[in-house]
């Protein structure tokens, strides 16, 4: 969905607006592989669980960057969410980065992201996320850096469509904006597709829920690095 992520709830919240994961309804796992521009060895797999409870939604993250025996970036985090009554949600996480080239380099730093959503009585959510609060680095012999911005995002559900939009001030690559739209068939079969300025990139994709199970397979397209096509499985208990 282009990246659209400030207003959305659920298990992907944990990459992007963490006051998503107070509408995680039941526990969840998922498990995903990327592959960048194909005709490149750079990879991410990922990790997400999600666990409901009486006192809120909790959850853990791990994701790994790079190539194979020559540039790590592992990020690891945990994230707990609470919705205040109806309408109000507030998601917090605490993440561990390292940054390992062989050889050459190592390094860790911690960040934390905050994140509120308010939800409106006709389905509509309008979210804001702030990621690496104070903007924490590896450190000045490392020029590295870890992403830190702020998102305000809206959704607006029609039936069986959800359309999701973000605006993205990203405090050291000025201003981002990501548009997306889901459209669900029969409660099955989900069709994605998004748009991302700054980097301009093209998004297509789609889910299938079958019983506890669910599979989503998607590609970004940039018009100058190509094709990158991810696959994530889940399962809901």
């Amino acid at each position: 969905m282009g990246q659209a992520g400030a207003a959305l709830e659920g298990i992907y919240s944990l990459t992007s607006n963490p006051a998503g994961l107070a509408g995680l309804e039941d526990a969840a796992v998922h498990i995903g592989y990327q592959h960048h521009f194909f005709s490149t060895d750079i990879t991410t797999q990922a990790a997400l669980l999600g666990v409901p409870t009486w006192l809120g939604t909790w959850g853990v993250a791990a994701r790994r960057y790079g190539m194979d025996g020559a540039y790590q970036d592992t990020q690891a985090g945990f994230a707990y969410a609470k919705r205040f009554g109806t309408q109000f949600s507030l998601g917090m996480s605490a993440n561990y980065h390292q940054l390992y080239i062989p050889g050459y380099l190592s390094a860790f730093a911690f960040s934390a992201d905050v994140g509120v959503q308010y939800h409106f009585d006709h389905g509509s959510i309008i979210g804001l996320q702030y990621s690496n609060v104070g903007n924490a680095g590896y450190g000045a012999e490392v020029s590295a850096a870890i992403p830190s911005f702020i998102r305000i995002g809206f959704s607006y559900p029609l039936a069986m469509v959800t359309l999701a939009a973000d605006l993205a001030c990203r405090f050291k690559n000025g201003l981002g904006g990501h548009l997306g739209i889901a459209y669900w068939i029969a409660d099955v079969l989900c069709l994605r597709g998004g748009l991302s300025v700054n980097p301009m990139q093209q998004h297509a994709g789609f889910g299938v829920r079958w019983q506890q199970f669910v599979f989503d397979a998607a590609a970004t397209f940039h018009p100058r690095l190509g094709v990158s096509p991810q696959i994530a499985l889940g399962y809901v208990f």
